[in-house]
């Protein structure tokens, strides 16, 4: 497993300058715990100066609490530096939001905090990519949604990316490492452990490489997706004049671009992008007229030819 991790390090180019900091994303887990020893494994050879951070979310009781124990004595006798977050995640979950969600948006923003000096590993492997491509398909997705878990974002890396959750087991079991086990995992009450339980040991029957196959197949469609956001960036920069957006040159698009094309407006200006707000969008630019209100105190406009992002807290606060 050493030789997967050392080999997509390099081949998805996650090490740029050495030596590097690389802080992991240690929940005590199997899946962590593997990341983090493969990492001390090959520091010295990739130029590694190694650490981790943990994010006690208080959600499991005197487990949650017990895993930042675990975390602590793993890192004291790799002799390793850790960062500990701890935070009562229920504290900042506002209706219509998820706990999931939310416990995510913390992490993420622990990370950040921690600087953009280092990169952050986090142990995501081929069968969380395996399991996020089938979410993506069963709930309606475009092609990005095919594309899974990037090996790479921004500073956050992901070495993991072709290793199968029996490699991560095989390599503990080698190796004698010890590990913790969210109870929540073994629960079906969740779509994706009903994923990982019920329906993908059905989908190996038919296809016994199916992890391996659709991190393949991923990978591959995430090449055609940035190929394709790349003309959309630059047919998007022909199009843009003084802040707005020449109609004329949006309609010559053609739609799969075109879409990308708003997507990325809408990105710029802090819009969300849902299918129904981008199929408004597309619509007025076709008809070369109209105004619509993707969100609270925005609004696309078209006058004069040329499509425009108006924020109008005014009339919000008058109705």
């Amino acid at each position: 497993m050493k030789d997967k991790v050392k080999n997509a390090v390099l081949k998805f180019g996650m090490i740029k300058e050495l030596p590097c900091k690389i802080t992991v994303a240690l929940s005590g887990g199997a899946d962590s715990v593997a990341l983090l020893y493969s990492l001390w494994f090959l520091k010295d050879e990739l130029q590694i100066e190694l650490s981790a951070c943990h994010v006690n979310h208080n959600l499991r009781g005197d487990e949650s609490d017990g895993d930042e124990m675990f975390v602590r004595r793993m890192c004291r006798l790799l002799d390793i530096p850790l960062y500990v977050r701890n935070i009562k995640v229920l504290d900042y979950v506002s209706k219509h939001e998820s706990v999931e969600l939310v416990a995510r948006k913390i992490r993420y923003d622990f990370f950040s905090e921690l600087g953009a000096d280092r990169l952050i590993a986090t142990a995501h492997t081929a069968s969380d990519n395996c399991e996020t491509v089938l979410i993506n398909l069963i709930r309606g997705t475009a092609l990005s949604g095919m594309c899974g878990i990037p090996p790479k974002r921004d500073n956050i890396i992901r070495p993991l990316i072709d290793c199968t959750r029996e490699d991560i087991e095989n390599f503990c079991k080698e190796y004698s490492l010890p590990y913790v086990t969210d109870s929540t995992n073994l629960s079906t009450d969740y779509t994706r452990n009903k994923l990982r339980i019920n329906i993908i040991p059905e989908l190996k029957k038919i296809n016994p490489s199916l992890v391996t196959s659709i991190s393949r197949m991923s990978q591959s469609v995430a090449l055609d997706d940035l190929y394709l956001d790349d003309i959309a960036k630059r047919e998007l920069e022909k199009a843009r004049k003084d802040g707005k957006y020449s109609v004329l040159a949006l309609q010559s698009l053609d739609e799969c671009i075109l879409r990308r094309a708003v997507a990325m407006i809408f990105d710029e200006n802090d819009i969300p992008i849902g299918s129904l707000a981008l199929a408004n969008a597309v619509q007025i630019i076709r008809d070369g007229k109209g105004k619509i209100n993707p969100c609270q105190y925005k609004f696309l406009q078209i006058r004069k030819k040329y499509l425009s992002v108006i924020t109008d807290t005014e009339k919000f606060r008058r109705n």
